[in-house]
């Protein structure tokens, strides 16, 4: 860690306080990332500690990682170092909060859940609804950019962000954005964070724009024999006057998997998951032509469900990723950007990488443009070597089948073995802004210090 560990140690403690400094080996392995452990874990509780940390790691050359809830630190590439987490969790405060004006600022290392509770007292929310939300921090979601099944209705995190603070490779602290919704013309240099992986800065504030709950909210499940016949229902919605919260896919297999997970969802069938939300008319109504586009494009069944399996499948929904792990803890998740128009060729090509290769397969759609899929491996882990070249095949074979033009996907692994991070790269093909990506490192990340070697390139 340093020519003088001890000593790197007391300097810690003196800037984020006694007690605050974890070197037992029993509490520094709930922080591995990818086989390795920091030698020491410091806690700051404001942002002006985490700014003097980063200075004593960019001082010492410390392979530094930015940790909250750690329900992500399995997610980018095994880290070329790492001597330090800076666990950020202590930052857990609401700074800023404006129900009449729709705004909220808050320190990175709040849970989501505690805030979506802050929220709804006063009857708003934030769209974020991120797998593992009981213990995923905001900072965690997003430097993860964490997909949410409400992207459908709001976007995804960058299209609610107001603003943020963070801290450089050199200990600098950095505002950008603001933290109302009108905000002067600038350079959005928060937005860069997003889904970096916390490899140009560690994240201390951010800002929102709050939405009301609905006053009434319903959701409807259609059961369709084929993917061709889920989606052409997805399509059918996208054309129509509606407006749905939500517009999920769930493939069978995915389907048995999130029912073990206290779903309610027909067997072997593909589903197509809507929630709409608004006035009760409005619900009632997406109720209706719902289920006249249904008829029309020959899905099965059609139903609204109940309060009790809403919650329950939208909490699955969300928590898709979890859910498969439990069910086979070798799972390997490849999440895929594409066109809604290529998402039954992108499906058919995962279908047929997973019989050559002989492994189970489960899909979820997000109708808005991420197909997540999952390949599902017998074999327990840590994976047998056959087992491991069989999943190295199929997941190659998966990221070069999405990447071609006819689809133009944009594929990642987003959780896998560490074995299979060995052998293959998660974030997929070379991308044609590696380049100006390694200079925005260079700038902010000068001395290589964040996260080493985690994002795309090895960034």
């Amino acid at each position: 860690m340093s020519s003088s560990p001890t000593l790197a140690v007391a300097r810690l403690a003196e800037l984020v306080g006694e007690g605050h400094v974890i070197t037992e080996p029993t509490e520094l392995a709930g922080y591995e990332v990818d086989g390795l452990q920091p030698a020491a874990v410091a806690r700051p509780g404001t942002a002006e500690a985490v700014a003097e940390v980063v200075r004593f790691a960019a001082a010492e050359k410390l392979a530094v990682m930015a940790t909250g809830g750690r329900t992500k630190l399995r997610i980018g590439a095994p880290p070329r170092g790492y001597d330090l987490a800076l666990d950020v969790s202590r930052m857990n405060r609401v700074l800023a909060y404006d129900p009449g004006d729709l705004t909220l600022g808050v320190e990175a290392g709040i849970r989501f859940a505690d805030l979506d509770r802050v929220l709804a007292e006063k009857g708003q929310f934030l769209p974020l609804s991120p797998a593992f939300a009981d213990q995923a921090t905001v900072g965690g979601i997003v430097a993860t950019n964490s997909s949410t099944p409400l992207r459908h209705a709001y976007g995804s995190t960058r299209d609610y962000m107001l603003g943020m603070e963070f801290v450089t490779g050199e200990g600098n602290p950095v505002k950008s954005g603001g933290r109302v919704v009108k905000n002067v013309t600038g350079y959005d240099l928060h937005k860069l964070m997003i889904g970096a992986l916390g490899t140009l800065g560690v994240i201390t504030r951010v800002n929102f724009r709050t939405f009301p709950l609905p006053h009434a909210q319903g959701t409807f499940l259609a059961s369709c024999e084929s993917a061709a016949a889920a989606l052409a229902l997805c399509r059918a919605i996208a054309r129509s006057p509606l407006q749905p919260r939500l517009v999920e896919v769930v493939e069978p297999q995915a389907a048995q998997i999130l029912s073990g997970g206290r779903a309610t969802l027909p067997a072997g069938c593909w589903s197509v998951v809507v929630a709409a939300a608004g006035e009760p008319g409005v619900v009632e109504r997406h109720g209706a032509e719902l289920a006249r586009m249904a008829q029309g494009t020959h899905a099965g069944a059609f139903a609204g469900l109940a309060d009790k399996e809403e919650s329950a499948l939208l909490g699955c929904i969300r928590e898709f990723p979890k859910h498969v792990m439990e069910f086979c803890p070798a799972a390997t998740i490849f999440r895929i950007s594409v066109l809604p128009t290529q998402m039954e060729l992108l499906l058919e090509h995962a279908r047929q990488v997973a019989e050559r290769s002989q492994f189970t397969w489960a899909a979820l759609v997000r109708a808005s443009g991420i197909v997540f899929v999952a390949l599902l491996p017998t074999a327990a882990a840590p994976l047998d070597g056959e087992t491991l070249r069989r999943l190295a095949q199929a997941a190659t074979e998966l990221i070069r089948a999405s990447s071609v033009p006819e689809i133009g996907g944009r594929p990642m692994i987003e959780w896998c073995p560490l074995e299979l991070k060995r052998e293959v790269n998660v974030w997929g093909p070379v991308r044609d802004d590696l380049a100006l990506m390694q200079r925005l490192k260079k700038v902010f990340d000068p001395q290589d210090i964040f996260s080493p070697g985690r994002f795309v390139g090895g960034i």
